[in-house]
C-alpha cells in the first residue's frame, strides 16, 4: 500500500463513469428494467466508493497524526543535535550527547519504518532523509552510529 494523498480528486470523477456504466448495463440487460436494479446498483457503487474515501480520510488522519509528531520529536532534539554537529570535532561524546543520538537514530528508524510501509509520502521521506544526511555526514555521528546499528532501526541506513 501507498499512500498518495491527492488521490481523492479522482474519485468523485470515477464514480460519475461508474454510475454511467451501471446505468448503460442496467438499461442493456435488465429485463424490464427494474428500478431496484439500477438503485442496487447505484446504491453498491455508493457504498464501495464510500470505503474508498472513507479508507482515504484514515490515511490522510494517520499521515498527519505521524507527521505532526515526528516533527515535534525532532524539533525537541534539533538545538542538540546541531551543538553536536557543530561542536568539537576532536572530543568524544559525553553520555548525555549518546543518548540524544540514540533517541534521534530511533526516531529517523521510526520514521523510516511508516515510509517504508507505505504511510510517510516519498516527498516528505526525501526532505527528511537529506536531513539526516547532514547529521550523519557528522564524523561523530557516523562514528557512534556505525557502532551501534549492529542490525537493528529497522532495516534504516542514513
Amino acid at each position: 500500500m501507498a499512500l498518495r494523498l491527492p488521490l481523492k480528486r479522482w474519485y468523485p470523477l470515477t464514480f460519475l463513469f461508474a454510475s454511467v456504466a451501471v446505468i448503460f448495463t442496467w438499461r442493456k440487460y435488465a429485463t424490464g428494467h427494474q428500478p431496484e436494479l439500477l438503485f442496487s446498483g447505484i446504491g453498491a457503487l455508493g457504498g464501495f466508493f464510500y470505503f474508498l474515501y472513507r479508507q482515504h480520510l484514515d490515511e490522510t488522519k494517520l499521515f498527519n497524526d505521524l507527521f505532526v509528531g515526528f516533527n515535534k520529536r525532532y524539533a525537541e532534539f534539533n538545538v542538540g543535535l546541531n551543538e553536536i554537529r557543530f561542536g568539537q570535532q576532536e572530543k568524544d561524546l559525553s553520555k548525555e550527547e549518546k543518548d540524544l543520538l540514540y533517541s534521534y537514530f530511533n526516531l529517523c528508524a521510526e520514521e523510516y519504518l511508516f515510509y517504508k510501509v507505505g504511510y510517510i509520502e516519498h516527498d516528505v521521506w526525501n526532505s527528511w532523509r537529506c536531513g539526516m544526511a547532514d547529521f550523519f555526514g557528522n564524523l561523530r555521528i557516523r562514528k557512534l552510529w556505525n557502532e551501534e546499528k549492529k542490525g537493528a532501526y529497522y532495516g534504516f541506513e542514513p
